[in-house]
């Protein structure tokens, strides 16, 4: 959880940076995280909110558990018109105490009225554990 609470904090510090170029209404350095159940994996998403149909988001992962698994995050969005629709996988295949994050951003042509993480601790391909982070709403909406 350390590593993880480190990345975070790290994402937080580069976000803030990020956030001093970006437009009050966009909600720079939101964070929104989760641990999986057994507690091999910790995630979560800092994210800004571009439009009704876009976002900016930095997605940070850990593993957090000598099991012999690895973690995986992916953002799951609901739809302007209700559906939900999930990012691929990114996956931390670097074991134990390691952390990653991936500086991304996403868009949907129905637009993205909610936006959270996925996360997972997986043993081959089969998940020992998931969590979910909160929703969060799109301001834009």
């Amino acid at each position: 959880m350390r590593r993880l609470s480190a990345a975070l904090v790290g994402l937080v510090a580069t976000t803030a940076i990020v956030a001093a170029a970006t437009p009050p209404a966009s909600a720079a350095g939101k964070l929104s995280a989760c641990t999986t159940s057994d507690k091999g994996a910790v995630g979560g998403m800092q994210y800004a909110w571009k439009s009704k149909s876009e976002m900016d988001v930095a997605l940070s992962l850990a593993d957090d558990r000598r099991d012999g698994a690895y973690p995986r995050i992916r953002l799951d969005i609901t739809t302007g018109t209700g559906k939900r629709h999930t990012f691929p996988w990114r996956e931390l295949r670097d074991g134990y105490g390691s952390s990653k994050t991936w500086k991304t951003s996403a868009s949907h042509k129905d637009g993205i009225v909610t936006a959270r993480v996925q996360v997972e601790n997986v043993r081959g391909s089969s998940p020992l554990a998931t969590c979910y982070s909160s929703k969060e709403h799109n301001i834009y909406y």
